[in-house]
C-alpha cells in the first residue's frame, strides 16, 4: 500500500508548477482527478513530442492521474464539481489569482461544503500584495527572484537557468503545503488555505546568498562556475574535450587532488596554503589544475579522482545522464503509457521509500477519459451522460484539430 492511498485530490492545475505538485501526490498513491476545461484542456497536451495524438509534454507532468472535463461556467457542471468536493481531501489550482473567484470557487465557499478541505493555490507572486495579479511564468520569476542576476559569467548579460526551477520550486512547496494541510485536517477536522508563491519559493532556495547580502550590503554578482570563497571549484577541460567539475574547498580535498595529480609541490607553495589563500590566488590555482587535468582523458581523470576520494562530477549531456549507471541503478526513468499503448520515457519519482515498490510504468490518459466514471459517483448516470455527452464530443473534435505531428 502506498502512503497516500485513500487521499483524493481535485486538480485544476496546468502547465508545470501545479501539475508537478499533484503528480508527486499521485506517485505516492493519492487519487488525483485532473479537472480540465473543455474543449481543449491543459495545453501541455499539445506540446513537445507528439505521436499518435499523445504528448510527451503532458505525460511527463500528469502521469498517474485521472482526467475529467468540467466547464465551471455551466451551472450544471459546477454543481457536480461541488458534490465532488464533499468527497475530496484537497483542491489544488495554479491559475492567476482572481480566476477561481470568478467561478465562485473560493476556499470560503468550499469549506462550507467540506470543512476538512485543503485549498492550495500556486501562483507566481502569491495571493496578495502589489504583484499578486500579475501574469507569471518561470522565466519571469527567475528574473524577479534575483537568480538571473547571479547566473552566467562575470561581466556578461544575466542568464536564466536552463531548467524551469521557478515552476518546480513553486510546485514542490505547493506539494509540501498540501500535505501539511491534509495531515492537520486529519488531526483537527479543519482544512487549510495554502498559498504557495513561485517568487517566495525561489528566493528561499537562494537562502544564504540573501542572508549575506542583508548582513553586508554587498550585492552578489555572477561568478560563472567558480565559488568566490574557495578554489579550485569550477570546470576543467580534459584531453578528449569533455569537462570535469571540481568542488575542492577544504584543505584535505586540496591535498588529495595534489597527490592524485602527482603535484605534491603544490602543498609547499605559500600562495596555495589555506582555503582563503587559494581563493585569493584562484587564477594561479585554476591555471595549474587546468594544465594538469588537460593531460588526461575524462575517463582517466575520473578514475584518478575517484581513487583518491576527490569531490568531482563529469559534466554530462542528456544522453550521458539517461545512460548514467547510477540513474539506471535507481530506475529513475520510467514509461508513461497511454491506453492505446503509446509510450513516452520520462523521469520518474526521485524519492525512494521503504515499503513502497518502484513503479516502472504509469498510466496517462486522453482528455476527459474518466469523466463519466467519476461524475457517476455524485450524479445519476443518465443525467451525467445527458450533460457531459455533448461536452466530451466537442472536446474530442477540438483535440483532434489541435494535435500536430512533429
Amino acid at each position: 500500500m502506498k502512503p497516500l492511498e485513500g487521499i483524493r485530490i481535485l486538480d485544476f492545475t496546468q502547465f508545470l508548477s501545479g501539475p508537478l505538485c499533484t503528480m508527486i501526490l499521485a506517485d505516492f498513491g493519492a487519487e488525483v482527478i485532473k479537472i480540465e476545461n473543455p474543449p481543449a484542456g491543459d495545453y501541455s497536451r499539445y506540446g513537445n513530442v507528439v505521436k499518435n495524438k499523445s504528448s510527451s509534454h503532458y505525460a511527463t507532468r500528469n502521469r498517474g492521474k485521472k482526467s475529467i472535463v468540467l466547464n465551471m461556467k455551466d451551472e450544471r457542471q459546477k454543481v457536480m464539481f461541488l458534490k465532488l468536493v464533499e468527497t475530496a481531501d484537497a483542491v489544488v489550482e495554479n491559475f492567476k489569482p482572481g480566476t477561481m473567484e470568478k467561478f465562485g470557487i473560493t476556499y470560503e465557499v468550499l469549506k462550507k461544503i467540506n470543512p476538512r478541505i485543503v485549498y492550495t493555490s500556486i501562483s507566481g507572486y502569491g495571493q496578495d500584495g502589489p504583484y499578486a495579479r500579475r501574469a507569471a511564468f518561470d522565466a519571469t520569476i527567475q528574473a524577479e527572484a534575483g537568480i538571473m542576476s547571479i547566473t552566467g559569467e562575470p561581466g556578461q548579460k544575466p542568464l536564466k537557468c536552463g531548467a524551469a526551477i521557478g515552476d518546480c520550486a513553486g510546485g514542490l512547496f505547493g506539494c509540501i503545503g498540501t500535505l501539511i494541510g491534509i495531515m492537520d485536517a486529519k488531526k483537527c477536522g479543519q482544512g487549510r488555505r495554502v498559498d504557495a508563491s513561485m517568487l517566495d519559493s525561489l528566493v528561499f532556495m537562494q537562502e544564504n546568498l540573501f542572508s549575506v547580502y542583508m548582513d553586508t550590503g554587498v550585492i552578489p554578482t555572477p561568478t560563472g562556475n567558480r565559488y568566490p570563497e574557495a578554489s579550485p571549484i569550477g570546470d576543467f577541460r580534459c584531453k578528449d574535450g569533455e569537462f570535469i567539475m571540481l568542488n575542492l574547498a577544504t584543505d584535505s580535498q586540496w591535498e588529495k587532488l595534489a597527490i592524485a595529480l602527482g603535484k605534491k609541490q603544490w602543498l609547499s607553495d605559500p600562495e596555495l596554503k589555506g582555503m582563503r589563500t587559494r581563493a585569493d590566488h584562484y587564477k594561479k590555482v585554476e591555471g595549474l589544475v587546468g594544465a594538469a587535468i588537460a593531460e588526461y582523458t575524462s575517463k582517466e581523470m575520473e578514475e584518478i579522482l575517484q581513487k583518491n576520494g576527490c569531490a568531482y562530477g563529469k559534466i554530462n549531456n542528456y544522453e550521458q545522464v539517461v545512460n548514467h549507471p547510477q540513474i539506471i541503478h535507481r530506475n529513475l526513468m520510467v514509461d508513461a503509457v497511454y491506453p492505446d499503448g503509446t509510450s513516452f520515457r520520462v523521469p520518474g519519482e526521485p524519492l525512494h521509500m521503504s515499503g513502497v515498490e518502484r513503479v516502472e510504468a504509469f498510466p496517462v490518459v486522453p482528455l476527459g477519459y474518466h469523466t463519466l466514471e467519476v461524475l457517476a459517483e455524485v450524479e445519476d448516470d443518465g443525467r451525467v451522460r445527458e450533460i457531459m455527452g455533448p461536452v466530451l464530443k466537442a472536446s474530442e473534435e477540438k483535440t483532434e484539430s489541435l494535435y500536430r505531428e512533429p
